[in-house]
């Protein structure tokens, strides 16, 4: 039964304590009752921003944290990487770091004596890979404090023996009658140059010509996550050649060793000099590499480039695109011939997800030399068609004996630190023999520029070599050398001279001019314990492709009339 007084005073007393009882508990537990202020939108701190918490993500919480303590030793923002793993160090006391790779739960790595190592994916160890060319995220920190993250783009791996560092690996490939080498050289985790004498060696022993040296490669063939080394034996016996393949053994690399312990031998056979040159690279952005062969002697030495399309990992039996020199024979005269095809660079010019195309043809219009720089299409057939850019070499008076020879040797990297690829143009003749190599850098807008050097026309930088007839620029290759994750300009003087040279890049900008001639200095000068033509070819993504070829060959001869 209900029981109401009869006093209207008494009832509004009621009245006034429960709603004072009320107003105090939304006063008390705003989260459960919101206070008169919330209801009437005004602003209180028992009334929070509801703005703030649509706001909210998990990310505003990392900002509350102390910076990472955690070190990346081997990597920098925008670094290309050119190993399958990823070093550091941390403060000592700590059994671990978290390591997250692009949208990756985070790995628990452990620390070893203040230094950490994380494996970067590998097709045979965790049966994903990074493509050459595409762009990631690598974090790291201690638990309850801030990722340190980079961005970075994926190399070649040139790591073999899994430091975090890329190894330098050239060879010395002499001429007749000479014993030829290969030559690993490691990067001193402590002082960041690479070592004064080779940490592993490698030769068949034998001076009957087989020019053992004389093409080079790295790449992580098998998929473990170290690089392999694959050397040509062009002249090797009574065959056209030869390609031995070195895995590596993990940490403990590739050791020294003679050929009779290589893990695999190719013996080829090439047509019109088929294969000289011939690079990998995803050519129509379908997520399989395509294989691009020069043929520089093709139709009396005019020249032309093969283009093989993946179908789903499988490489077709017949090129699907035959790419010709773009020159009449009129800028091609004399028994030489322009030999388009001799050079060949595949790199992401335009940052598009389908790979470029440059090409040397260096006995244009009598040994002047020229490139072509393409853009791929996509095109599923023909992805190369007309080229954006031209670059052409200097005049051939200036040139040893009229010949220049520019774009006989190219090279591709990032030399500045803004993501695209820059060129590097070798000219063996040039400053009348004493050898020149340009460096063209590429513009993010506009891209690579046409340039005439016999027209007035410039690079970007010149490098000069040391003395007349020791054909610098033999051996170019953009690699970085002191761990400061810029890719650093490798030339070679592998006559005379027999010697190697290292330029170390600037971010943002260019390196200065140098002139071994008349005064300029490197950054590090290699000379091999043993052995002559010193930096005849460095291992690079463009040797690469020999991979690709032993399964192509077989198929091909019948296209090409081989026997």
């Amino acid at each position: 039964m209900e029981i109401r007084s009869s006093n209207p005073l008494l009832n509004l007393k009621h009245l006034a304590l429960g709603l004072s009882l009320f107003l105090f508990n939304c006063w008390a537990n705003p989260l459960t009752h919101p206070s008169i202020e919330c209801l009437m939108k005004l602003q209180n701190s028992l009334c929070p921003d509801k703005k703030i918490l649509e706001k909210w993500s998990p990310y505003l919480f990392l900002t509350l944290l102390p910076e990472s303590t955690v070190t990346i030793s081997n990597l920098a923002n925008h670094s290309i990487v050119e190993t399958g793993f990823v070093v550091g160090t941390v403060a000592s006391g700590h059994p671990y770091v978290n390591v997250w790779t692009d949208d990756i739960l985070h790995t628990q790595v452990p620390v070893i004596d203040g230094t950490w190592r994380y494996a970067l994916p590998a097709r045979a160890v965790t049966n994903t890979f990074w493509t050459y060319g595409s762009l990631h995220t690598i974090s790291v920190h201690l638990p309850f404090e801030r990722p340190k993250t980079i961005q970075v783009r994926m190399g070649t791996n040139h790591d073999t023996n899994g430091d975090g560092y890329p190894d330098l690996i050239v060879s010395a490939s002499p001429g007749a009658g000479s014993q030829g080498y290969a030559y690993v050289y490691q990067i001193d985790p402590t002082t960041k140059l690479l070592s004064q004498t080779p940490n592993t060696t490698l030769t068949d022993g034998q001076t009957n010509n087989t020019y053992f040296g004389s093409k080079i490669s790295s790449g992580d063939y098998n998929g473990d996550g170290y690089a392999d080394i694959l050397v040509g034996s062009q002249a090797y016996g009574l065959y056209p050649g030869r390609v031995y393949l070195f895995l590596s053994s993990g940490q403990s690399r590739i050791t020294s060793q003679n050929l009779t312990t290589a893990n695999f031998t190719y013996i080829s056979s090439v047509s019109d000099n088929f294969g000289s040159h011939s690079v990998v690279g995803d050519v129509n952005g379908n997520g399989y590499q395509d294989l691009v062969v020069g043929a520089p002697f093709y139709s009396s030495k005019l020249g032309q480039i093969y283009v093989f399309l993946s179908n789903f990992g499988n490489l077709s039996n017949i090129p699907q695109q035959n790419l010709p020199a773009p020159l009449d024979i009129a800028s091609c005269p004399g028994v030489n011939a322009c030999q388009f095809g001799t050079s060949i660079v595949l790199d992401y010019f335009n940052s598009d997800k389908c790979i470029d195309l440059a090409v040397g043809a260096p006995t244009f219009n009598t040994d002047q030399g020229i490139i072509f720089v393409y853009h791929s299409t996509c095109d599923p057939i023909n992805p190369y068609n007309t080229p954006v850019a031209t670059l052409k070499g200097p005049l051939t008076t200036s040139c040893y004996g009229n010949s220049c020879k520019f774009g006989g040797t190219l090279a591709s990297g990032d030399t500045n630190g803004d993501g695209l690829p820059d060129l590097l143009i070798g000219a063996t003749g040039a400053s009348s023999g004493i050898g020149d190599v340009y460096l063209v850098l590429n513009d993010q807008i506009s891209g690579y520029r046409n340039m005439d050097l016999s027209a007035g026309g410039s690079a970007d930088s010149l490098f000069s070599g040391f003395a007349t007839g020791t054909n610098f620029s033999q051996g170019l290759q953009f690699q970085d050398t002191n761990a400061d994750g810029l890719q650093d300009i490798i030339i070679s003087e592998p006559t005379t001279t027999n010697r190697v040279y290292t330029f170390h890049s600037v971010r943002g900008g260019a390196p200065t001019n140098q002139n071994l001639n008349n005064g300029g200095v490197t950054s590090q000068t290699l000379i091999p314990p043993a052995g002559t033509s010193f930096g005849n070819s460095f291992a690079d993504l463009s040797r690469k492709a020999k991979i690709y070829l032993w399964a192509l060959v077989e198929k091909t001869k019948e296209y090409f009339g081989m026997i």
